[in-house]
Parts: structure tokens; C-alpha cells; sequence
């Protein structure tokens, strides 16, 4: 009779063992909050789960972020080291962060686990159900590990967060040491009476930050109000247009196509220019210490300096609902949106950290670049819409700014041409 209440007892034993693993259907949750999370500063969480379980995460990023010595195969074995009673299998896809939106909608199960997206895509990742909403102690990370800044950039209309922010999104102005002051480079009118200015005219990325200097808005305080619209009209905008042409006649701007502007820095035609982190490499390898980056300059605008904007945006790493391991999809996601991953991340790539803690890390602030970025997304910047209705946005405006550039928009007729922009970001007459 022992021996038979022994052996019932153990039977009983394996069965509650199992029961406490779970299974990757069970931790299929939109908020990511079956097991136990991550504390706010490590992405490190404790585990229960029993030793050598078999786990295997299909892991999407862009390709610079893979290959041998990559910071991706750097961050995945210290991942295996920190939870080694865990027999991990990582199976990589090259997916850059702007392609996400339109490469996973095509088929989210067949997706990767764990991938980058840029936040601009968030809408279109949310509507095809690819986007895992935070919840519990992974929300409270991204929460504590970045400011409201960043929080806002993977929080969508609905009020869920969906990713952990990695970097920021924005763009700010690098510039010629030989050519300019610290005090020149804070003024549009600065920067053109001693140098040759380029801006990519023709894109709307660039040309929102106009209006945007000067209060218009787009989808109300929020960046998420449909009904809001897109206010780009009236006065304000009369004076945006008016200082855009002035601005265009100047002999000292020239418009930045198709990389006229990192090649006319590095031949000396072009003495500052507006551009994002990804060029820093090109550029740095041909001015060296010359090259000095900093936030976007004021422009005069309705007789007075009014500070020129950008679009706030990240770029993050977001978790697949349809993963068949969720929860160990977001420990990863989580290990990855690290205080330590990011730094690293820096090290290798000069990728400027989202993470609030960095901001005054030595390492990160000797960098001009990452300076610069930080202070574009602190002081100067706007929240980019990811609500669907954005996608009336990008042709009408960059077609303005072509159009400025070309002497199409001139003083004569630049009221009649704002009103029209104004009709065609809100649908009207298209």
C-alpha cells in the first residue's frame, strides 16, 4: 500500500511541475503578463519555468544589426548566459525597421517573434494584429526607461503601449566647424550669411517642421485626434509659406537631392545640412573633427524667431501575438530594450539610446550626434501621428515643398497655394 501511495505522490508531483511551465498557448496574452516580467531598470525576470525547456524565437531585425560580432549575436549569447535554464534556438530575418508596417501585414503568423519597427508603422502593424499590447511589470519598464517623449511614440489612439522604445526617430543639423560659430549655427539667418545651407525641400519629413515652428498642428494636441484635422492654414501658414520662398531665393540654400547634400559637405560646397544619425559615418569619414552636429536652428517667420521642429518618432522592438512562445518572445524583447543593450548597441553602431538613464552616461554624451539628437527630441519636436488618417499627409506635403523650391509657390500666389495644401492634407479636392 506504500509503495502504491508513493508512486501516486510522484505521478502527482509531475503533473503540478508541468502545470507551473505553462505552455506557449496559455502565455499567448495581449499584454504580455502571464509569468513573471521584468523589473523596471534590468529586463531581467525571474523564472520558474524547469531546466533545458526547449524554446525557440524567430528574431527580426535590420541586416546591419546581424552578422558576426554584430550587436545582435553580442546581445542573444549574453541572453542565453542569463538564462541558461533555457535550451535556446534564435532563427534570424532581415526586416528593416521601415519596411515592418508592410512586410508583416502580408502574413503576421509567419512573422518574426520578436522584431524593430520605426513607430510610423504602428498603425499599420495594430490594424493587422501583429503588435503585442505591454502590460504588468513590461509596461512599467517601458514607463521607467524612457521619457514621456518616447512612452508616446509606441502608445496608440486606444491608449495601449505596444513596443520598447531603442532609439529615436528624428532628424537635427550637422554643420561645418571651419565655417561656423556656436553662435551662428542657432539661426536660420546665421547659417546663411556665412555658409551654403542644403534641406531635402521635396520631403515631407523635413518641410512639416516649417509649419510646425509656427504652431500649426496636426490631429489636435495629440497627434491623435482624427476629427482634429490637419491645421496647416490660415495665418500661420500664410507665414510659413511666405518665409519658405524667401527662404528658397536665397543664394546660400540649395535644395538635398538624392545625397547632394552629404556629397556637397564633404566637397566643401555645402557647409550645413539636416539629416538623422545614419549619416554621421559618411559624413564623419569625410570632415573628420570639422563635422560638428547640433539641434535645429530658429527661423524668422511673421517678423519674429520662431523654432524650427521635427517629427518625434522612435524606432522600437515590438513582440508578435501570434508567437507560439509569448511570454519567453517578451523576455527577449525586454532583454534586448536594455539600459545594457542599448549602451552596447551605441558602442557598436552609434545608434543613440531611447533609454533615460543613458542621457548622461559619459560614453553616449561625448558623442555630438547622440547630443544633438536628444536635445531635437526634448526641445524641439513634435509628436508624428501613426493614426491611419496620416497617409493624406506625405504626397501633398512633400509636393509643397518641391513646389516651393521650383518656383511654382512664389509671394504672389503662396496664400492661394497654402489653401489648397490645407484642403489636400484634409482630403478635400483630392
Amino acid at each position: 500500500m506504500k509503495k502504491i501511495l508513493a508512486m501516486l505522490l510522484a505521478v502527482l508531483m509531475v503533473v503540478s511541475l508541468a502545470a507551473c511551465g505553462g505552455s506557449g498557448n496559455d502565455a499567448k496574452t495581449d499584454d504580455g503578463t502571464k509569468g513573471p516580467g521584468p523589473g523596471p531598470s534590468t529586463g531581467k525576470p525571474s523564472t520558474t519555468d524547469p531546466v533545458n525547456k526547449d524554446i525557440t524565437l524567430t528574431v527580426w531585425t535590420a541586416d546591419l544589426d546581424q552578422g558576426e560580432g554584430s550587436w545582435l549575436e553580442n546581445r542573444l549569447e549574453a541572453f542565453k548566459a542569463a538564462y541558461p535554464e533555457y535550451n535556446w534556438t534564435f532563427e534570424l530575418g532581415v526586416c528593416g525597421e521601415g519596411d515592418a508596417g508592410n512586410t508583416i501585414k502580408a502574413d503576421p503568423a509567419a512573422a518574426g517573434d520578436v522584431f524593430m519597427y520605426a513607430n510610423d508603422q504602428l498603425g499599420v502593424l495594430y490594424e493587422a494584429g501583429a503588435l503585442a499590447k505591454l502590460g504588468g511589470n513590461y509596461l512599467d519598464q517601458v514607463k521607467a526607461n524612457n521619457s514621456a517623449t518616447f512612452v508616446n511614440t509606441v502608445t496608440y489612439i486606444d491608449g495601449g503601449v505596444y513596443g520598447f522604445p531603442m532609439t529615436n526617430n528624428t532628424w537635427f543639423m550637422y554643420y561645418n566647424k571651419d565655417t561656423y560659430t556656436a553662435e551662428d549655427i542657432k539661426t536660420m539667418d546665421g547659417l546663411l550669411a556665412k555658409g551654403t545651407v542644403a534641406m531635402q525641400m521635396g520631403t515631407a519629413w523635413y518641410t512639416a517642421g516649417f509649419f510646425m515652428a509656427n504652431g500649426c498642428t496636426l490631429f489636435g494636441e495629440t497627434a491623435a485626434d482624427a476629427s482634429a484635422g490637419i491645421q496647416f492654414g490660415g495665418e500661420p501658414g500664410y507665414q510659413v509659406a511666405e518665409a519658405m520662398v524667401k527662404l528658397a531665393a536665397n543664394d546660400n540654400f540649395v535644395d538635398d537631392v538624392n545625397g547632394s547634400g552629404v556629397a556637397g559637405m564633404i566637397d566643401g560646397s555645402v557647409d550645413a545640412m539636416f539629416s538623422g544619425s545614419w549619416d554621421y559615418a559618411d559624413l564623419y569619414a569625410g570632415l573628420g573633427d570639422k563635422l560638428g552636429a547640433a539641434a535645429l536652428p530658429t527661423i524668422t517667420m511673421g517678423g519674429k524667431q520662431v523654432q524650427l521642429k521635427a517629427f518625434a518618432g522612435s524606432k522600437a522592438i515590438g513582440v508578435n501575438p501570434h508567437c507560439e512562445n509569448q511570454k519567453e518572445a517578451m523576455m527577449l524583447a525586454a532583454f534586448l530594450a536594455s539600459e545594457e543593450s542599448q549602451l552596447k548597441r551605441f558602442e557598436m553602431r552609434q545608434i543613440t539610446p531611447a533609454h533615460k538613464n543613458l542621457a548622461e552616461n559619459a560614453t553616449v554624451t561625448a558623442s555630438e550626434v547622440a547630443v544633438a539628437e536628444m536635445a531635437v527630441m526634448n526641445n524641439c519636436s513634435m509628436a508624428q501621428p501613426v493614426i491611419a488618417e496620416m497617409g493624406s499627409f506625405w504626397s501633398p506635403m512633400g509636393t509643397f515643398g518641391g513646389a516651393v523650391m521650383n518656383g511654382d509657390v512664389t509671394l504672389e500666389n503662396y496664400k492661394d497655394q497654402v489653401d489648397l495644401l490645407n484642403g489636400q492634407l484634409n482630403k478635400e479636392g483630392l
